[in-house]
């Protein structure tokens, strides 16, 4: 079993559910970030996933192409962001990270490299949206990176739409957890059910024991409560920056807004 995997396990049995907080780097900055990820540390996530801003983020709605648009108008750099993983490190020694970046970053950094600078810092997963399961296995085998991924987690997306066959290759394929997108789309729509997720995640169950958390649009107490009753966990991030963007006038304060309303938002 990946070490991710058992880390998530473990903290399941510990509280009854997952809670994955995402916070795009540097909106409305780099200080304020680093404070979020804080408050979302000592609210009880169990691994904050870190996005990188992007000129194109294929999978993010509105609300996030905002935050990323706030972000790279500081003249974003992954040096800045390692950097910030550095403090986090030693703030948190054993806390495990997330990092959700598109494929062009990747590309540029060295994906070997990237992965094995991001796992000395505290990163245990890898999201990586525009990259398709089959292109994946390429890259692995292209850039020959099996080892490293014995530590670092790249985690795999089924959605409504994944086809059954394709549904059971990635959960019998599947580290760390499976991101379940709750509908089709981008990030952040209203109007969630989770109902029509049941059959899917029951497939999924039976082919892994990899944890499912879902992702998208997951806002409120009630959607909490359904996806980990539902799941094993859930995914939540437009809203954290909603409050980022009705705060600006105040930034100071938006780490303490964010964890003050925390403790409403979860099960």
């Amino acid at each position: 079993m990946h070490p991710f995997t058992r880390y998530l396990n473990e903290r399941k049995k510990e509280k009854g559910y997952l809670f994955v907080p995402y916070i795009a780097y540097g909106d409305p900055d780099s200080k304020i970030t680093f404070e979020i990820i804080c408050k979302m540390i000592e609210g009880g996530a169990s691994t904050v996933e870190i996005g990188l801003p992007f000129t194109d983020p294929v999978a993010d709605g509105p609300v996030l192409e905002r935050a990323f648009k706030r972000s790279l108008s500081h003249e974003f750099r992954m040096t800045d962001v390692l950097s910030m993983l550095r403090r986090l490190q030693k703030k948190y020694p054993t806390f495990p990270f997330t990092l959700m970046g598109y494929a062009n970053l990747f590309y540029q950094a060295g994906f070997k490299t990237l992965f094995e600078k991001l796992f000395d810092l505290n990163v245990h997963a890898v999201i990586i949206p525009d990259i398709p399961f089959d292109e994946k296995r390429y890259i692995i085998e292209k850039e020959g990176l099996e080892e490293v991924l014995n530590r670092v987690a790249w985690i795999d997306f089924v959605t409504p739409t994944t086809t059954a066959k394709r549904a059971q290759e990635v959960a019998r394929q599947a580290n760390g957890f499976i991101y379940m997108v709750s509908y089709r789309g981008v990030t952040g729509q209203h109007d969630l059910s989770l109902k029509p997720l049941k059959p899917l995640i029951k497939s999924l169950r039976q082919a892994s024991k990899v944890p499912i958390l879902i992702g998208f649009g997951i806002r409120e107490k009630s959607q909490a409560i359904e996806a980990a009753r539902m799941a094993d966990g859930f995914i939540m991030g437009t809203i954290f920056h909603e409050m980022v963007e009705h705060n600006l006038e105040r930034a100071p304060a938006i780490p303490h807004e964010i964890g003050w309303a925390l403790p409403n938002m979860l099960p």
